[in-house]
């Protein structure tokens, strides 16, 4: 019995030891945010050992800072695990941002003890901007329809010019070539967009 005892404790902590998580990357969700973007934080992960299922995660938002923390728990099979933690950091105010970021593993299933020093950490800096003064754009309302729309807008004559429709800080969604009736906003997220067409600029709201 003593046998079996010492091998499943020198499994247990040759899984501490050496199963070991590590960050792959980090990235800011919308790329370019505003003070108008719900902000995701997505962070890619990877295991030597599988499973890799998420035991808690949180962070904390302290001025400029963003401190987080997350626990995976690892089984004993050998074998590479991806997994992706998704932190919901919401709005924030302009400027510039580091997110931190600290990955612990454990042995088990949820409710793992993490092991004896963290896995891995790493930095991501980004910058949140501050949305274009909308009231100070010159908009000829009358150039698409419906207006707000769920998915699809229709411009009132086919384009002539080149055109593109952005968000409210300026970053492009598509583009319109010559001669485009139709705008599909369907994959777009509730909110406001400037349509440009030539020098006619309107205010979308996809719903």
């Amino acid at each position: 019995m003593k046998p079996l005892f010492t091998f499943f404790l020198f499994a247990f902590f040759s899984i501490q030891l050496f199963a070991q998580g590590m960050i792959s990357s980090i990235s800011v969700v919308p790329a370019n945010p505003t003070v108008a973007d719900n902000i995701e934080i997505h962070v890619d992960l990877q295991f030597t050992s599988s499973d890799c299922q998420p035991d808690n995660q949180g962070h904390l938002v302290n001025g400029t800072t963003i401190s987080a923390s997350a626990l995976h728990c690892v089984g004993m099979l050998t074998a590479i695990c991806n997994t992706t933690d998704v932190f919901e950091i919401g709005q924030l105010p302009a400027g510039n941002y580091t997110f931190d970021f600290t990955l612990s593993s454990g042995f088990g299933g949820p409710g793992c003890s993490p092991g004896f020093v963290p896995d891995d950490n790493d930095q991501l800096q980004f910058t949140v901007s501050g949305t274009v003064g909308i009231d100070e754009i010159s908009f000829d309302e009358a150039i698409a329809y419906p207006n707000p729309s769920t998915g699809m807008i229709f411009l009132k004559t086919p384009s002539s010019e080149l055109g593109y429709l952005t968000t409210l800080s300026g970053k492009t969604i598509l583009e319109l070539s010559l001669g485009t009736k139709q705008v599909d906003l369907s994959e777009l997220s509730s909110g406001v967009y400037i349509l440009t067409v030539g020098n006619a600029r309107t205010r979308i709201l996809k719903n």
